[in-house]
């Protein structure tokens, strides 16, 4: 069976789609991967490389010439390419800005969302021709099951390392249980550096989408915007990996993030993080 057939009947035109494989042995690629940057790289090419095209399905190249499935995205207009548009901690290849790139706007598409990273197909022997024609039959290898390895017990109980935290956020469909639960509450977290000991105690209220939507951020750039830990991953994007987050205080979703910001307050001084740990006010 090929990936072309478990799609079949949804009504799409192959000849109107791009095949894409990002392999994660390229740096550039696994620090962007890291920073939840996947797309955003995808979306600076050429102007004639998704010229035509209705869909892009995107594949990660993890081992061998398997490609592990990440989604499927519809192409609209592009934008000339502005290095001011990127995040700060956005990795360039110097090879992505030759000529005259344009940054397209891909959107995410619902389509085989409860798949991603569970497909698994046979990109072929052309691995290094990272991106194909829709048309090009590729082997459906595997069909990975649902499996959650972290089970949801109770907010007191939270105690995640970077790495976890990481795989729970970006793979929403093993860990729902998770994201609804941090999805339904405002608190108070702490994160602690187990290299050094420090204390960071921050906050999040329902307008940052709860405990959820804020330990996003944490995944997605490692600091979450924190001046001082922005530091420690400047001098070393690998430093996430001595951070541990754990709740301190939940509140109900609509709580006043004023009220929030309070019991904050009162953690940073119980735990003298400001005089002594990660935070700066």
């Amino acid at each position: 069976m090929t990936f072309q057939e478990l799609l079949s009947g949804k009504g799409i035109n192959w000849d109107k789609v791009k095949l894409v494989r990002h392999n994660l042995t390229n740096d550039v690629v696994a620090a962007n991967y890291e920073r939840g940057y996947l797309n955003l790289y995808q979306s600076i090419q050429s102007p004639t490389r998704f010229k035509g095209c209705d869909i892009v399905v995107c594949f990660l190249g993890k081992e061998g010439t398997n490609g592990v499935f990440q989604g499927c995205y519809h192409v609209g207009n592009f934008k000339p390419y502005s290095q001011s548009q990127l995040p700060e901690d956005f990795v360039l290849d110097g090879g992505m800005i030759d000529g005259s790139p344009v940054i397209y706007e891909l959107t995410q598409l619902d389509l085989l969302s409860d798949m991603k990273d569970r497909i698994i197909i046979d990109w072929g022997k052309g691995a290094i021709n990272w991106c194909q024609n829709g048309t090009t039959a590729k082997e459906l290898l595997e069909i990975r099951p649902v499996v959650s390895e972290i089970d949801f017990t109770s907010y007191d109980k939270v105690l995640l390392s970077y790495e976890t935290l990481h795989k729970i956020i970006y793979n929403k469909a093993a860990y729902k249980e998770w994201e609804d639960k941090l999805s339904a509450v405002a608190g108070v977290y702490l994160i602690t550096d187990t290299k050094t000991g420090k204390h960071y105690v921050g906050s999040a209220s329902g307008e940052q989408g709860g405990i959820w939507g804020r330990w996003s951020e944490y995944a997605r750039t490692k600091h979450g915007g924190n001046n001082l830990l922005k530091e420690l991953i400047a001098a070393d994007s690998d430093y996430c990996k001595n951070f541990q987050y754990s709740i301190l205080e939940v509140f109900p979703i609509k709580k006043d993030k004023h009220e929030v910001l309070e019991s904050e307050k009162l953690y940073k001084k119980k735990l003298w993080s400001i005089q002594f740990g990660l935070n700066d006010n």
